[in-house]
């Protein structure tokens, strides 16, 4: 008569097959959008009509300033600035001896 002793068998450990097969599909969608999938442009988003204002001012072929100083509206700006005080800087010979 023969004794057959089987080892037990260890239960599975699912926990750690179904993480290691959601980590795995993370990865491999996070590296597709990373490095396959194409990104939304901003120009299909819209451009907002300030910034369509300001992109007709770049298409202006030529711009003499002569033309803006002498302008009636420029003259009758004013000028509140107060004209500027330097302080004293340092010594007149920094190697003199105090």
């Amino acid at each position: 008569m023969a004794i057959v002793i089987e080892q037990e068998k260890k239960p599975t450990n699912w926990v750690a097959i179904i993480s290691t097969v959601v980590f795995v599909a993370l990865i491999f969608f996070g590296s597709y959008y990373l490095f396959f999938a194409q990104p939304q442009l901003l120009a299909d988003l819209g451009t907002p009509p300030r910034l369509q204002e300001l992109g007709q001012l770049t298409k202006l072929q030529q711009f003499n300033p002569a033309t803006v100083v002498n302008s009636p509206n420029f003259m009758q700006l004013k000028d509140y600035s107060a004209p500027l005080v330097l302080p004293p800087t340092g010594r007149d010979d920094p190697f003199k001896p105090f």
